[in-house]
């Protein structure tokens, strides 16, 4: 049993949700990318009416298929715009794929 954020897992708590947020435009699957602030702010609240525990950001696609790899710095800056975006609008844990 730990706490991830103030949230704990594991042992005898319950299971946990985790909200996925996508931020990359070369993702195949085109319905998944948020990237503005209206589009995070709104599915960030979604997922907290949904039952979300944690947010996890996701600044690159790691498809192995695909060729498209983008550099850290803009990884970097999609994911760190997604932060500063998801703290306006919730208090949850928030986690990088990265």
């Amino acid at each position: 049993m730990t706490n991830l954020g103030n949230i704990g897992v594991g042992g005898k708590n319950p299971i946990r949700i985790m909200g996925i947020l996508n931020t990359s435009p070369e993702s195949f699957y085109k319905k998944s990318i948020k990237v503005t602030k209206h589009q995070i702010s709104n599915t960030i609240k979604q997922m907290e009416i949904d039952g979300a525990d944690f947010i996890d950001v996701g600044g690159m696609s790691t498809a192995p298929y695909l060729s498209t790899i983008v550099s850290e710095k803009i990884e970097s800056q999609r994911i760190l715009n997604a932060i500063k975006i998801i703290q306006n609008v919730s208090n949850l844990p928030i986690s990088v794929d990265t």
